[in-house]
């Protein structure tokens, strides 16, 4: 799926720790602007994804993880709301940060959420909006409609002062997005692909955007190194 010659030697990721299997690359994270790059490396007990940057390696775990895994009262506590866990999941766990998938979160959930994180993080609702409407590609009136559509998929809730992030797909629920030339170039070398057949390899690319900065990225994903089709 992915040219690994070129994101693993090409963008500075050659020297790796024999552990690290490079064919099992699974996300690509671009960062606008800025060029910044993060690969997340499947480790073969498919526990956690090795988390690459060109200062260090981290682990981020899956949230059901048995022992590194997300403790769903923290988040609710951290956020001061009661939320349902059979709606909010934490997807993904880092030093310091909880993923929280919302697919499988109806409407009031997701706007228990999204409220809770503009109380916390100290955003306004309608920047929240305004950055749904940047990444899903879409021109919403009000969250509870973007709600109702499902394009707000994923949030980052960090337990220290670093900014919350949302994630959309824009590719896999609507019409996509603009993306600038530089981040179309560098994704057409990693999909070793001409620009016009890549649109039709973005559907499952998450966007997402930082609350509160202009901080925006896309995220490659190999879904089917670990997931059904």
């Amino acid at each position: 799926m992915y040219d690994v010659s070129f994101i693993f030697d090409k963008c500075g990721f050659g020297e790796l720790p024999a552990e690290i299997d490079r064919n099992r690359l699974f996300n690509v994270s671009y960062e606008l602007g800025s060029g910044d790059i993060k690969l997340y490396v499947l480790d073969q007990s498919e526990r956690f994804l090795y988390k690459i940057s060109r200062a260090a390696i981290g682990r981020q775990y899956a949230g059901d993880d048995p022992e590194e895994g997300g403790d769903f009262n923290r988040l609710c506590q951290h956020l001061d709301c009661p939320f349902n866990p059979r709606e909010i999941v934490i997807d993904a766990v880092e030093e310091g940060v909880y993923y929280v998938y919302l697919d499988d979160a109806g409407v009031a959930q997701t706007m228990l959420l999204l409220h809770a994180v503009a109380e916390r993080y100290g955003v306004s609702p309608v920047s929240i909006l305004t950055t749904v409407n940047e990444i899903s590609g879409q021109h919403y009136d009000d969250l509870e409609s973007a709600a109702a559509d499902k394009v707000i998929s994923l949030v980052k809730i960090p337990f220290d002062e670093r900014h919350a992030k949302i994630y959309a797909r824009p590719f896999l629920r609507g019409k996509g997005v603009t993306l600038d030339a530089a981040t179309r170039a560098f994704l057409a070398r990693l999909y070793a692909c001409e620009d016009a057949q890549l649109d039709a390899l973005l559907g499952r690319l998450w966007v997402a955007k930082e609350l509160g900065t202009d901080r925006m990225l896309v995220v490659a994903q190999h879904h089917s190194l670990l997931h059904v089709e």
